[in-house]
Protein backbone atom coordinates (compact mmCIF):
# COMPACT_ATOMS: atom_id res chain seq x y z
CA UNK A 1 0.00 0.00 0.00
CA UNK A 2 1.21 3.52 -0.66
CA UNK A 3 1.32 6.09 2.26
CA UNK A 4 0.73 9.60 2.14
CA UNK A 5 2.89 11.98 4.00
CA UNK A 6 0.30 14.36 4.95
CA UNK A 7 1.85 17.31 3.99
CA UNK A 8 -1.04 20.16 4.28
CA UNK A 9 -3.18 18.26 3.71
CA UNK A 10 -6.80 18.29 5.76
CA UNK A 11 -7.57 15.21 5.62
CA UNK A 12 -4.82 13.35 6.78
CA UNK A 13 -5.68 12.44 10.72
CA UNK A 14 -8.63 10.29 8.69
CA UNK A 15 -7.07 8.76 6.44
CA UNK A 16 -5.26 5.01 6.74
CA UNK A 17 -2.45 5.99 4.24
CA UNK A 18 -1.45 8.90 6.55
CA UNK A 19 -2.28 7.38 10.00
CA UNK A 20 -1.07 3.29 9.21
CA UNK A 21 2.37 2.73 11.28
CA UNK A 22 4.98 1.90 8.30
CA UNK A 23 6.81 -1.05 9.37
CA UNK A 24 10.55 -1.67 7.34
CA UNK A 25 10.09 -0.40 3.58
CA UNK A 26 7.10 1.64 2.15
CA UNK A 27 6.54 4.08 -0.50
CA UNK A 28 5.23 6.91 -0.35
CA UNK A 29 3.45 9.39 -2.97
CA UNK A 30 6.27 11.84 -3.98
CA UNK A 31 3.40 15.10 -2.64
CA UNK A 32 0.07 14.60 -1.13
CA UNK A 33 -2.73 13.44 -3.66
CA UNK A 34 -5.19 15.89 -1.97
CA UNK A 35 -6.46 18.34 -4.22
CA UNK A 36 -6.91 21.66 -2.74
CA UNK A 37 -9.13 22.88 -5.78
CA UNK A 38 -11.88 20.76 -5.34
CA UNK A 39 -11.30 19.66 -1.60
CA UNK A 40 -10.76 15.92 -2.48
CA UNK A 41 -8.52 13.23 -2.35
CA UNK A 42 -8.66 10.33 -5.13
CA UNK A 43 -6.66 8.30 -2.92
CA UNK A 44 -8.25 8.37 0.54
CA UNK A 45 -8.69 5.47 2.30
CA UNK A 46 -10.83 5.23 5.55
CA UNK A 47 -9.28 3.35 8.77
CA UNK A 48 -10.54 -0.27 8.78
CA UNK A 49 -13.04 -0.96 11.10
CA UNK A 50 -13.83 -4.83 12.39
CA UNK A 51 -16.44 -6.66 11.21
CA UNK A 52 -19.34 -8.19 13.55
CA UNK A 53 -18.02 -11.67 13.58
CA UNK A 54 -14.25 -10.00 13.98
CA UNK A 55 -15.92 -8.62 17.16
CA UNK A 56 -17.92 -11.54 18.21
CA UNK A 57 -14.89 -13.90 17.92
CA UNK A 58 -12.87 -11.81 19.76
CA UNK A 59 -15.42 -11.18 22.91
CA UNK A 60 -15.58 -15.03 22.81
CA UNK A 61 -11.80 -15.31 23.42
CA UNK A 62 -11.79 -12.29 25.85
CA UNK A 63 -15.09 -14.43 27.97
CA UNK A 64 -12.81 -17.32 27.59
CA UNK A 65 -9.96 -15.51 29.19
CA UNK A 66 -11.58 -13.87 32.34
CA UNK A 67 -13.18 -17.53 32.73
CA UNK A 68 -16.56 -17.08 31.47
CA UNK A 69 -17.69 -14.47 33.94
CA UNK A 70 -21.74 -13.70 33.74
CA UNK A 71 -23.02 -10.47 33.24
CA UNK A 72 -20.03 -8.98 31.98
CA UNK A 73 -21.46 -8.82 28.44
CA UNK A 74 -21.29 -5.16 27.35
CA UNK A 75 -17.88 -4.86 28.95
CA UNK A 76 -16.26 -7.37 26.99
CA UNK A 77 -18.40 -6.42 23.57
CA UNK A 78 -17.28 -2.95 24.05
CA UNK A 79 -13.13 -4.48 25.36
CA UNK A 80 -12.99 -6.17 22.11
CA UNK A 81 -14.41 -3.64 20.10
CA UNK A 82 -11.46 -1.36 20.97
CA UNK A 83 -8.77 -4.01 21.11
CA UNK A 84 -9.50 -4.94 17.55
CA UNK A 85 -9.81 -1.18 16.68
CA UNK A 86 -6.17 -0.53 18.17
CA UNK A 87 -4.51 -3.37 16.38
CA UNK A 88 -5.82 -2.54 12.72
CA UNK A 89 -4.26 0.71 13.19
CA UNK A 90 -1.27 -0.46 14.04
Amino acid sequence: MTLCPGDRCPIKQDCFRFTRKAYGRQNYFGSPPYNFTNQTCEYFLPPPKPTEQDIQVHAYHLWQRMGCPQGQDLEIWQQACQELEQSWLN
